[in-house]
């Protein structure tokens, strides 16, 4: 192998690491899966873990999104956020596709009214994200539990809601390619617009972003908006792949998205954004969720699974940073 060879593999490892540890890991899990289980490695359960793992990959780009902005921040209504969205809008639905386009303009408004909240109590008032955010999830569950208090929640999801989230074109789930257009157009404005170069900027460094002219708090408003109507649309689609909406069905997203966005390689601290790692690692955890149910270990082992994963990636961050 000449040297040309070798220097640009090692640029290309360089420039693909964390992706490509990433990868490796996934790949990893599913053969050790198929140690110990059987069919683990089959198409079947391949297709299944994409599908999942998908859901996971759309809350973790409205984590990513508010994480790049920078001072540390995260976004833990996201999950009730959908919630709220779903369980507003399955009664207006009601089974009909006539009825979508008002769920979605609800969906909209409701993530707007959240992250405008969310952005103007950090942005402009200074106050820390992870609070603000933890107090709207705990806003938004008692609005939940005092609109369904002694009353079921009606009403289903649009046809066209089932077919993207819930049911397979060629045995393909749809949601998958949801995610690859979602993907597409998020890797095109985070990278290849002025939109993304301010975002990138001002969680690199929010005092040389202002003094180049950009307005640190929009931009970190926009951020909270961004995400909030993102989840918000979410909660539609696990409406759709669920088939009826009830509590608490997007709070189980809330930890899972923050980890596949560390696990793909985004530093927590702002300033950069890799979504294809993030889809990776949303991809590893649902991996590892998928081995540790089928190992017998249920819901326990999935969310043990989930803390060792973060406090491995924590401990390893905190050693890197020592390092430099």
């Amino acid at each position: 192998m000449g040297k040309e060879m070798k220097s640009a593999l090692a640029f290309f490892y360089d420039r693909n690491k964390k992706r490509i540890i990433v990868t490796v890991l996934i790949v990893s899990m599913f053969i050790i899966g198929e140690f110990f289980v059987s069919n683990f490695l089959s198409l079947t359960q391949l297709l299944i873990t994409l599908k999942l793992a998908s859901y996971i990959a759309i809350f973790a780009l409205c984590q990513m999104i508010v994480i790049a902005a920078g001072d540390g921040g995260l976004d833990l209504s996201v999950g009730y956020a959908a919630t709220v969205t779903a369980v507003f809008t399955a009664s207006i639905m009601d089974g009909q596709n006539a009825n979508l386009w008002k769920a979605i303009l609800i969906a909209i408004a409701i993530g707007f009214i959240i992250g405008l909240s969310n952005g103007l109590l950090t942005s402009y008032l200074k106050l820390p994200a992870l609070v603000i955010t933890l107090g709207m999830a705990s806003i938004l569950q008692g609005v939940i539990d005092a609109y369904t208090a002694g009353r079921n929640i009606t009403g289903k999801p649009s046809p066209v809601l089932e077919i993207l989230a819930a049911k397979s074109s060629g045995g393909f789930p749809n949601i998958v390619f949801v995610l690859i257009i979602l993907a597409l157009i998020s890797i095109f404005f985070l990278n290849k617009t002025k939109l993304g170069y301010r975002l990138f900027s001002t969680g690199a460094n929010k005092t040389a972003a202002h003094l180049s002219g950009i307005n640190v708090k929009i931009v970190k408003l926009a951020a909270f908006i961004t995400s909030s109507i993102i989840a918000s649309l979410m909660g539609l689609l696990l409406l759709g792949n669920m088939g009826t909406a009830f509590k608490d069905m997007g709070s189980n997203y809330v930890f899972p998205s923050i980890i596949a966005v560390a696990v793909g390689g985004v530093s927590l601290n702002g300033g950069e954004g890799d979504y294809f790692g993030v889809i990776l690692g949303a991809i590893f955890l649902q991996t590892l969720s998928n081995l540790l149910v089928a190992l017998g270990w249920g819901d326990a082992g999935k969310w043990l699974g989930y803390g060792l994963v973060l406090y491995i990636l924590l401990i390893t961050y905190i050693g890197n940073r020592r390092k430099r």
